[in-house]
Parts: C-alpha cells; sequence; structure tokens
C-alpha cells in the first residue's frame, strides 16, 4: 500500500530524504530504507518518468565491458541483474542475443569464443536462487546456416556463424522501477510523486531543512532530514536550486531508441554494426565500429542507440524528426531487408546521459561509471548527489551509500524490525483462473491486491476496455495504491498500455472518464489529460486513433 499522504512524509524527522525517483533513486531508497533508516523518497514528476524509463529494456550482464577488460564493472551488472529478477520475476525473463561472425580478427569465431567462455566464468552464480524458468544459459557458437536463419539477408561473404549469448529482458523497466519504491515502503519508506524539492537549508539543529512543493495541491511543505541523496538524473546540476556548489558544469548526451511496428526479427535480439566509425576511447579491446541492437519486444520490435550532444533543458527535452529519419536511414543502411520507414515508427525512448566528450559527430563518449559525491562544502556534508549512467548500475550505487551512511550514523532501526510484504489471507477462485494468468503476467502477486477490488466491483461489466485487457478494478488499485495521478501515469508507467504505440482514441476516452470519476475531473481536465498523452508521441506520425 502506499498512500500518497504529503503531511504524513513531512511529519517526522528522516535519516534520509531521497529527491529523484528513477532508477537510481528508487534503488537508493530501497536499500537504504531495508538498512533502518527512516526515508522518503520524493520525485518532482512520476516516478520513471524520465531517463529511466528510456531503455532497450535489456539488463545485461556485462559482456561488453570485457573489451575495457573491467572485471569489476562486469561483477556489479551481474549482481544488479540476479538482483532485479529477484525482486520483480515476472517482469523479466532470458534474451537470447546474436551477432554475426566475420573474419578472423575481434569480429572472429576465436575472439568470441574466448569471450563468452570469460563472460560465463565471471558469471558463475549469475543462476543462484533464481526459478528454472528465468536460468541463463551459457553462450556458445551457431553455424552461418542459423546465423542466416535468425538474420536473413546480411552480408555473407566472410560470414562464419554467429555468437549467442543471454542478457535478461525486462518487459516493463517502469514497473521495476516502481516495485523498487513499493518495496522500500513496505520497509517503512514514505513516498511521493509530483513533489518537488525547491530549496533547502542547514538549521541550527544540524539537520537539513527541505521545502518541498507540492505540483498537485500547489501546497509547500518543510521536511527535516539528517542525510540528503540527491538522484535527480538530468536535473542534478538544477535540484535544490544552487545550494549544491561543488557539482561541475555536466555535459549530456540525447540517448534515442525506437520501436517500430514490425517485427523485424523473431525472438533473438541482433547485434549489427553501424555504419560509421567509431573508436571508444577507454576500450583497450577496440571495435572500431559501434553496435546497433534490435530487441524484440511486445510484438514490436526496439532499437538503438543513437545519440547526440544536448544543450536542452531536461523539462523541455524535445526529440526532432530529423533525428528519427536519421536514426531509420541507419537501420535500413545497416540492414537493408529491413525496408524500415519513418511511418513504421510508433515510439521511442529518450533520456539525457552524461557525457564526457564529443569527437566528432559519430563519436560520442559516453561517461563509463556511475558515481556518487559528498559535497565537500561543510555547510552540506550530509548531502549526496549521484551521477548514474546505467540502469544495471544502481543497486551497486545503493549499496555503497548504505556503505557510506553506516560510517556516519546507525540506524535507530534494525532490518530485522521492520516488515518485508506479509502474504495475503485471500486466494484466487478456481473461476478467476483467465484473470489471474492476465494480471499475474503485469503485477505478479501484487495481482492478488487487485482481485480485491475486483470482488468489491458493484457494476457487472468489470472492463474499461476488453480488447485492451484493463480492468476498472486494476485502475482503481493503481490510483488508490499505486500512486496514479494522471492519465499518462497508468497509460505510461503502470499498464504499459500505450509504451509501444499510441492507444485507440476510444480507449483513452473510457480511460480519462473513469479516471476522471474517481479522481473528480471535469471535461476540461480530462481533454487536457488526453492531450498530454498524445503529446508524447510527437513527431510520430499516428494512424487513427
Amino acid at each position: 500500500m502506499m498512500p500518497r499522504d504529503i503531511k504524513k512524509l513531512s511529519s517526522d524527522i528522516l535519516d534520509v530524504l531521497v529527491i529523484g525517483g528513477g532508477a537510481h533513486g528508487a534503488t537508493i531508497a530501497y536499500h537504504v530504507a531495508k538498512a533502518g533508516y527512516s526515508t522518503a523518497i520524493v520525485e518532482k514528476n512520476d516516478f520513471c518518468g524520465s531517463t529511466s524509463a528510456n531503455s532497450l529494456k535489456i539488463l545485461h550482464g556485462g559482456l561488453r565491458y570485457l573489451q575495457h577488460l573491467n572485471i569489476k564493472r562486469m561483477r556489479h551488472s551481474i549482481k544488479a541483474r540476479k538482483e532485479m529478477m529477484h525482486l520483480a520475476p515476472y517482469l523479466v525473463k532470458p534474451l537470447p542475443c546474436i551477432m554475426p561472425l566475420y573474419g578472423k580478427g575481434l569480429r572472429g569465431k576465436r575472439a568470441m569464443q574466448t569471450a563468452l567462455f570469460l563472460n560465463d566464468c565471471i558469471s558463475w552464480d549469475r543462476n543462484d536462487g533464481l526459478p528454472a524458468d528465468l536460468y541463463i544459459p551459457n553462450g556458445h557458437i551457431v553455424s552461418k546456416q542459423k546465423c542466416l536463419e535468425v538474420i536473413p539477408g546480411i552480408e555473407t561473404e566472410d560470414l562464419h556463424g554467429a555468437s549467442v549469448w543471454y542478457d535478461v529482458l525486462a518487459e516493463d523497466t517502469e514497473r521495476l522501477v516502481l516495485e523498487y519504491i513499493l518495496e522500500s515502503v513496505n520497509y517503512g519508506a514514505r513516498a511521493a510523486n509530483y513533489v518537488e524539492a525547491t530549496g533547502v537549508e542547514k538549521g541550527t539543529d544540524n539537520l537539513y531543512h527541505v521545502t518541498l512543493f507540492d505540483k498537485l495541491s500547489q501546497q509547500t511543505h518543510l521536511i527535516k532530514t539528517r542525510f540528503i541523496v540527491n538522484a535527480s538524473g538530468p536535473w542534478l546540476e538544477r535540484c535544490l536550486h544552487g545550494s549544491q556548489k561543488s557539482i561541475q558544469e555536466q555535459k549530456w548526451a540525447l540517448a534515442l531508441n525506437i520501436v517500430s511496428k514490425k517485427k523485424i526479427f523473431a525472438d533473438y535480439a541482433v547485434a549489427l554494426e553501424g555504419q560509421g566509425k567509431y573508436e571508444d576511447k577507454d576500450a583497450i579491446i577496440k571495435r572500431g565500429k559501434r553496435l546497433y541492437f534490435f530487441v524484440p519486444w511486445r510484438g514490436h520490435t526496439m532499437i538503438g542507440t543513437d545519440y547526440e550532444e544536448s544543450d536542452a533543458s531536461p523539462d523541455g527535452l524535445q526529440v526532432k524528426r530529423e533525428m528519427i529519419q536519421k536514426m531509420v536511414d541507419e537501420v535500413n543502411a545497416i540492414y537493408p531487408p529491413a525496408q524500415l520507414t519513418y511511418e513504421d515508427i510508433s515510439f521511442f525512448h529518450a533520456g539525457l546521459l552524461p557525457m564526457r566528450a564529443k569527437l566528432d559527430e559519430s563519436n560520442i563518449q559516453l561517461e563509463k561509471n556511475s558515481t556518487f559525491f559528498e559535497h565537500t562544502d561543510s555547510k552540506f556534508s550530509g548531502v549526496l548527489s549521484v551521477k548514474g549512467v546505467k540502469y544495471t548500475t544502481a543497486p551497486y550505487i545503493a549499496h555503497e551509500i548504505v556503505c557510506f551512511l553506516k560510517k556516519q550514523y546507525s540506524p535507530v532501526l534494525s532490518k530485522e524490525s521492520q516488515n518485508e510484504s506479509s502474504p495475503h489471507p485471500w486466494q484466487w477462485e478456481a473461476n478467476e483462473s483467465a484473470l489471474r494468468e492476465m494480471l499475474e503476467k503485469k503485477y505478479g502477486q501484487r495481482a492478488l491486491q487487485i482481485l480485491q477490488f475486483l470482488r468489491r466491483e458493484q457494476d457487472d461489466d468489470i472492463w474499461i476496455d476488453r480488447d485492451a485487457q484493463l480492468l476498472k478494478a486494476e485502475v482503481n488499485y493503481l490510483i488508490h495504491e499505486e500512486m496514479a495521478c494522471k492519465l499518462s501515469d497508468i497509460v505510461f508507467r503502470r499498464t504499459g498500455l500505450g509504451s509501444a504505440e499510441c492507444p485507440q482514441q476510444k480507449i483513452l476516452i473510457k480511460l480519462a472518464d473513469f479516471i476522471g470519476n474517481i479522481l473528480g475531473w471535469d471535461e476540461a481536465r480530462k481533454e487536457r489529460e488526453r492531450e498530454e498523452v498524445l503529446q508524447r508521441y510527437f513527431p510520430l506520425v499516428l494512424n487513427e486513433v
């Protein structure tokens, strides 16, 4: 249960206030609360509404870090992936990845056999404690014939086969972040979305006095805390309005993934080399080309990633048609049989990532490692700022922050004194098996809470829309128990209804009407909510919705 209660959130002195509800903030809140610290997490918009939602959905084990010989970073990725799989097994599944092999160098069989063997050895414990259906197999080499079955139409000259390895596909990265927040609440944390931290001062009581602005009620609240963790992503430098003097100006790159209605490849994530030359300055073993991944997902294909330098404000981030078209053209150059058009693109993911340097148009050098640092100014010595780079680095950073906190201040509550999720006393009945399968695939064991809302329904029609497989009880639960405050929260970050392509207009109307009846929206508000959802697809070409 996660009620949105700002007064309660600010009623007690906290040990730790986490600002930012993306992957790093959510993971930090979970680990800090689990360690026994009184914790709160606030997000200025909705949880996982920015960069953390914009990914290729792959929880990778760090195979690519072998070219940097960075075994430590690989182990961090492997442990993080396993943690996420344990936390939300209903959201993940093993993903076979395949890459063609050419010649005898780094793109050849022998080099990749060695890399796959090392990857399997370094990830020796990757399946510990996981159910059998989530086991990640060993990598292997397949024949030229098998490669052409999976990737028909590629260049065959000097083709010797393909390497196959396994990562993990997160079906819904937004819900995975939300799982961390929900579990942090189970450990006693408090959470609120649409709450912006607008200022901080060090009080005479040696606590930080943080001003919070509730964007929904337009009210201001004051919260007191011993430590602050700034995990606000691209808002890093703007967070707390200039109070953090020791943050150096950060350059940012816009990262873009596109979603195609075409299912280009079946079952495998396919890695193909881009056309332009690319030099990774940190790589010891240099490939010379950037890899593009084609990821099968929800009957669509995600393709990425492309980068360009950006000086745009994160609040005003926009993706232009030209950037999407450029990526469509690159896809067709990489793999002509795709015959991709701009009209095939049904969605895109875009976010700002920390950039180290720009060597030329095709050589954007991203920051390689997520970090956090304490501010050296004694006035803000209890303020930590996080520079997150990869989704899968979040658990490692969270662990390091817990270690830092334990050296500074021991929590009053012990881990053992806090309660994990307790099993629900109610059970599914035989006639509910179809609904159970549908809901557990979306929500795991939280489907039992939706069952309670379903059983309270007075209306014989349980569906908002049967074709979209969306229940009234489902939306009721999301509003009352998962802090969904807007139509876009439901469409993009609670159900994934619109995360691959735009829902039909009739569904948006019915859904806005249903939510509006619960939250007291008038017709003008319902229209604004629908327009906000549609705006997320600009500048794509939408079919009649």
